[in-house]
């Protein structure tokens, strides 16, 4: 308890180190994006239909479930390709992803829709001007493009804007970085086309759902919707098996943002597991997976995207993976109609 308090005082001291700085990105962030209003600096239209899914803050608000949603509900009718960034990847600049891509190559994120996905055309480049450029050149049969964190980037003009806020960590309670974890002030969310917020509880009343609504005041052209995140009882990977079939304890490996909703799920699943964390986008070696299973026969559970990358080292016990999507709470079909508008129109 000591030595938490004592972490604990320490991040704040950083933080109030920090201040200064963050005054100096709150400045720059603003005046960019005044720029960008007063048409100061002119964002790019192309004609193929761009939607685009982002957030305030940083990290964690469930981008990659919406992101497949999208190609999900959308793909099989019209030609899709995916841009993103691709955080943490050993390459740089405009990367197409093929059947030799791996995490590395085009980040994990990436990777994992892609092999999800076998209908649709992915690249990577944080440049989203130049990628949706090279892809559209390469693809010129492409009807849709869905780009994967791109609310800051104004540089390109998006057909729909979808801005992700996490239930638990409301944009319109947090604050600029170092303070807090937006990436720019509150007011950005009035850009949105669509605001969704996301990782709900299971029950979610209606009272709760227009105090919502009051606090973030949405424009006129704006509409809220709310996700939960609906976790697969089918556990895939190494071995076919069910959640509900697991008997003995396991261990639960995760090297994403926020673990906690998962643990939570598993916690009300009734699975006993001992928890190893790592940060997020972690690139495993086989020295972390070697230590992980030293001296341990255990089932061992992780995240799909973390899968992803285990996948490709060499493991003697068996790994499986949870895999996620997201579930609206009402009005889905008015999203799936105001996303098919944006494409066709």
């Amino acid at each position: 308890m000591i030595e938490l308090n004592y972490n604990l005082v320490v991040m704040k001291m950083f933080k109030f180190l920090l201040i200064p700085f963050g005054v100096l990105y709150y400045l720059i962030t603003s005046i960019r994006n005044k720029f960008y209003d007063y048409k100061l600096l002119k964002s790019i239209s192309f004609n193929v239909p761009l939607i685009g899914i982002g957030n305030l803050s940083s990290g964690g608000t469930g981008k990659t479930p919406m992101v497949e949603y999208l190609i999900r509900n959308f793909s099989k009718k019209y030609n899709t390709v995916l841009i993103s960034r691709g955080y943490k990847r050993s390459t740089s600049g405009y990367v197409r992803a093929t059947n030799k891509s791996n995490p590395s190559s085009i980040g994990d994120e990436p990777f994992q829709i892609f092999k999800k996905f076998n209908n649709i055309n992915a690249a990577v480049d944080s440049n989203r001007v130049g990628g949706v450029s090279k892809i559209i050149l390469e693809e010129p049969q492409t009807e849709l493009v869905v780009l994967d964190d791109c609310f800051q980037h104004r540089k390109i003009n998006l057909k729909l804007n979808i801005l992700l806020t996490m239930y638990n960590s409301p944009f319109y309670e947090d604050f600029v970085i170092p303070i807090g974890n937006l990436r720019e002030k509150r007011r950005g969310y009035k850009r949105a086309d669509i605001l969704v917020v996301s990782k709900c509880p299971e029950k979610i009343c209606k009272d709760e759902m227009d105090s919502i609504r009051k606090k973030i005041n949405l424009y006129d052209h704006q509409n809220l919707f709310f996700t939960k995140i609906k976790y697969d009882n089918n556990l895939k990977g190494d071995v076919k098996l069910k959640l509900d079939q697991i008997e003995k304890s396991i261990l639960f490996v995760t090297g994403i943002a926020n673990s906690e909703p998962v643990i939570s799920f598993l916690n009300k699943s009734s699975v006993d597991f001992e928890h190893i964390s790592f940060s997020d986008h972690y690139n495993y070696s086989q020295n972390d997976i070697d230590k992980i299973e030293k001296d341990n026969n255990k089932l061992i559970l992780t995240t799909e995207k973390d899968f992803q990358k285990i996948q490709l080292l060499n493991r003697k016990n068996k790994w499986v993976y949870l895999e996620i999507k997201i579930e609206f709470l009402q009005d889905e079909s008015l999203f799936n109609s105001i996303v098919k508008k944006a494409i066709i129109s």
